[in-house]
């Protein structure tokens, strides 16, 4: 999804050249895919084109040849030229042995004259001609530097070339066949030279014309009227212009396209840290921001792309610098720079991350205040608001409220909501509480863990009309539902606020808050993850699922997401759900994708559809762009349908990708793992695998068999059982 203004065209080449890295690039938005022709032969081209057209809808545009000397190496990959010695350089076709040094073109003699400066390369040699001979002349080496094949050659006078290869010519033919729309055209000195490319095709196309000589420099004007953009290479440009001086030839250049209407662009050395590292410099980050402001219509990454080692990474950074520079031109407020922000990530439920904090030393400044003795389920529902996993929640609901959610499925402003988040209380504990102000919030051990700003207390009437929304039953031995008559039977509506490190006396290892997971991903460049609800260890049918969503949906990472808060007798404990997936993640079952634990202090409300949505929401706000929703997402008993939950999801936007799953089974006939549908025939083909089938055969000492679960997996749950640990609560 294209966010911003700014063009981002990226160079091909070997490093980006396959499937995954074009369809990580073109998501993180790159506009034109560029395939630079003097790294391309002619014969190479058209099936090239054809095969990219098969990977990505991004348009594809060939950057030609153009009017320049190139080098030519036979056999080996550089030269290292040392200041004054001597050598010869040969016409292209005269080059016999392997250290030999060649030019692009044949009998240089009748272009070059005693005296001629060459540069080679950007920061290569610099050689002055001294002799000419047939096919071939000799220079001195005034500057030292390391050269290689096919690189460009500065002179420093005008010279007489033509304005297209005889490649270029070629690879017209095939363009126009192709129905290519957009053409780079290098080395672009006149007006003329535009012309003359119109007439190499048969329908209009959009010429974008490269400022890179002295030549295009003098006549901009006329290119700026005769093209259809222009774009600044600052690379070849600071061969005729002194590099102490690109950066005003780039500010002049840009002044022109504007007042000419022109759109322009600017490449080489936006991020030339990144052809070797993840990241790139201060200083190149500062460039870019410059470059923008300086009211540029795009940004051309080359080498970055082409031949470095982060090709994907480096659209990626492209891609956010270009995002904060449009978006924060006018914020003038520093809280900004401490946030951890990335437009790629799938945004909060409601547009904003919840954070709701004392930071406060003086707990004493408390002590007068009147205090309510919470459960931990309570505490649990405080700390999720506070840090934003409830988001965009900043309250315990009222009536209004909680009818709203059980009638429409929406709160208030009329955003898409499923559960109740209420505050129970009983009657005989208001008779200290105010009807409004701050209180304390503490655990049964007396410890100081929120304070809350009571907005109201309303009578809560149990009615049946309440449960069968709720929990789709009014059977009062279903869990949910005996916990809630349990409780009392007035609400508190108010506004939480957690303690600084109080809170964290609750947080379990492996925990991380919405803000820490969003700036996780954004550290490792994530923004397609798939994020995963679990009570139980992973079994086979987990791990189909799991590597099928990473899949089939191009994700970066897998969100392994274990409930850690309280549970019912039977449950798999935490620790071992987590050592379990710890264990999978080092022996590398998900790869080539990435996985990560973020456990969630949560606990069972066991409303079936209305808790799968409501889960699906909290991951939404940890920064999943995708949620799993298995077959009894989240059910209990048999009160809900298999697919109940899958059902209320696709009627409701809640602004997350479902990926939706039926059970999956080991088919004995094709020895394959199959998702199959409730209603299905074949069940005495296949074994069902499931959590509460791993749970008998362990507290039964029968084996696991191999369509179960993992061996490595079975082996760490035998061990834990074998030690006495607590697995099972």
């Amino acid at each position: 999804m294209k966010v911003t203004n700014i063009k981002i065209i990226a160079t091909l080449g070997p490093s980006s050249m396959n499937q995954s890295s074009i369809s990580r690039m073109s998501e993180y938005g790159v506009d034109l895919f560029r395939i630079n022709l003097s790294h391309t032969d002619a014969d190479e081209f058209e099936p090239l084109y054809e095969k990219l057209k098969k990977w990505t809808s991004i348009e594809i545009c060939p950057d030609t040849e153009g009017a320049q000397l190139r080098t030519k190496l036979l056999n080996i990959k550089g030269k290292n030229l040392q200041q004054n010695t001597e050598l010869t350089i040969f016409g292209g076709n005269q080059l016999q042995e392997e250290n030999q040094i060649g030019l692009n073109i044949d009998k240089p003699e009748r272009l070059l004259i005693i005296g001629d400066v060459l540069t080679i390369d950007f920061d290569g040699a610099v050689v002055q001609v001294i002799e000419l001979m047939k096919n071939s002349f000799r220079v001195r080496v005034l500057k030292s530097g390391y050269i290689q094949s096919n690189k460009g050659i500065g002179i420093d006078r005008v010279i007489d070339l033509p304005e297209f290869s005889s490649k270029d010519k070629k690879i017209f033919k095939v363009a126009n066949k192709l129905n290519i729309k957009t053409i780079f055209l290098s080395f672009c000195s006149t007006e003329n030279d535009i012309i003359k490319l119109r007439k190499h095709f048969d329908y209009e196309i959009k010429i974008i014309a490269k400022i890179e000589n002295k030549l295009s420099l003098l006549n901009l004007d006329e290119i700026c009227l005769a093209s259809d953009g222009i774009l600044i290479d600052r690379g070849d440009l600071s061969r005729d212009i002194q590099i102490e001086k690109i950066a005003f030839a780039q500010k002049y250049i840009i002044n022109k396209a504007k007042e000419n209407n022109t759109s322009v662009y600017v490449a080489t050395n936006l991020m030339e840290n990144m052809i070797l590292q993840s990241q790139p410099t201060r200083a190149e980050i500062n460039d870019i921001v410059s470059t923008i402001n300086n009211g540029v219509d795009g940004l051309v990454l080359a080498a970055e792309t082409a031949i470095g080692k982060y090709p994907v990474d480096s659209v990626r950074i492209l891609s956010n610098v270009i995002y904060e520079t449009e978006k924060n031109k006018d914020r003038k407020k520093i809280d900004y720079l401490f946030e951890k922000t990335s437009h790629r990530l799938n945004e909060p439920h409601g547009g904003k991350l919840i954070n709701q904090y004392y930071d406060i030393d003086d707990l004493e400044s408390f002590n007068d205040l009147p205090s309510i003795k919470i459960d931990q389920k309570l505490i649990t529902d405080v700390i999720q608001i506070c840090q934003g996993t409830y988001s965009p929640l900043t309250n315990f609901m009222n009536i209004e409220e909680l009818k709203s959610v059980l009638d429409n499925y929406q709160l208030l402003d009329g955003l898409v909501w499923s559960l109740p988040i209420i505050f129970q209380i009983k009657k005989e504990k208001l008779n200290n509480l105010p009807s409004s102000g701050l209180v304390k919030l503490i655990d049964q051990n007396n410890n100081l863990i929120a304070v809350l700003d009571i907005y109201k207390i309303d009578y809560l009437e149990k009615v049946n009309d309440y449960l069968i929304k709720w929990f789709g039953t009014n059977d009062l031995s279903h869990p949910g539902i005996s916990d809630f008559n349990n409780k009392g039977d007035y609400i508190i509506s108010g506004k939480p606020y957690l303690l600084k490190n109080l809170g964290k006396i609750y947080c379990s290892p492996y925990e991380l808050t919405p803000q820490k997971t969003r700036s996780i991903f954004h550290e490792n460049g994530w923004h397609n993850i798939i994020g995963f609800h679990t009570r139980n260890v992973p079994h086979k049918g987990h791990e189909y699922i799991q590597k099928n969503a990473l899949l089939k949906n191009n994700a970066d990472a897998l969100f392994i997401s274990p409930v850690v808060g309280l549970k019912k007798k039977g449950d798999f404990s935490s620790n071992i759900i987590i050592n379990c997936y710890r264990e999978l993640i080092k022996d590398g079952i998900y790869e080539p994708y990435k996985a990560i634990i973020g456990a969630f202090n949560t606990y069972s409300r066991y409303c079936g559809p209305r808790e799968a949505v409501f889960t699906a929401i909290c991951r939404k706000n940890y920064g999943c762009s995708h949620f799993i929703i298995g077959r009894d997402h989240t059910g209990v008993g048999n009160y809900y349908n298999d697919n109940s939950s899958k059902k209320i999801i696709e009627d409701l936007d809640i602004g997350i990708e479902l990926i939706k799953f039926d059970e999956v089974v080991y088919d004995n006939a094709s020895e394959q793992y199959i998702e199959v549908a409730q209603n299905d025939k074949r069940k005495n083909t296949y074994n069902k695998i499931s959590g509460s089938i791993v749970r008998e055969k362990l507290l039964s000492n029968d084996y696991f068999p191999d369509y179960l679960i993992s061996k490595k997996i079975g082996d760490l749950l035998n061990n834990s059982l074998n030690n006495d640990q607590d697995m099972i609560i």
